[in-house]
């Protein structure tokens, strides 16, 4: 009674222990230079770093260099709100 009554406990730990995320982690070198945005209505984290990074860099790169510079933690920005966009070059350079 007690290996059927653990059975399911034991396929359950199993299946929660098993699925793993995966992530990139990036390294975030603090000597850049900064430019500060004003956010616009519409606009998004990911807008603002489209338009403002060399065309061969990764957006999402691009997207947690702001959050952590600003120390936004979720993705939420709002209008009139002022924050620090890092100056990249292309990395190709």
């Amino acid at each position: 009674m007690i290996i059927l009554l653990s059975m399911p406990l034991i396929i359950i730990a199993l299946f929660i222990n098993y699925q793993k995320v995966y992530s990139t982690t990036y390294e975030i070198r603090y000597d850049n230079v900064y430019k500060e945005v004003i956010v616009r209505e519409g606009d998004t984290l990911w807008k603002i770093a489209l338009e403002n990074m060399p065309p061969d860099y990764d957006v999402r790169k691009m997207v947690y260099e702001i959050k952590v510079i600003n120390e936004i933690i979720d993705s939420n920005i709002y209008p009139g709100e002022l924050i620090k966009v890092p100056i990249k070059h292309s990395p190709n350079k």
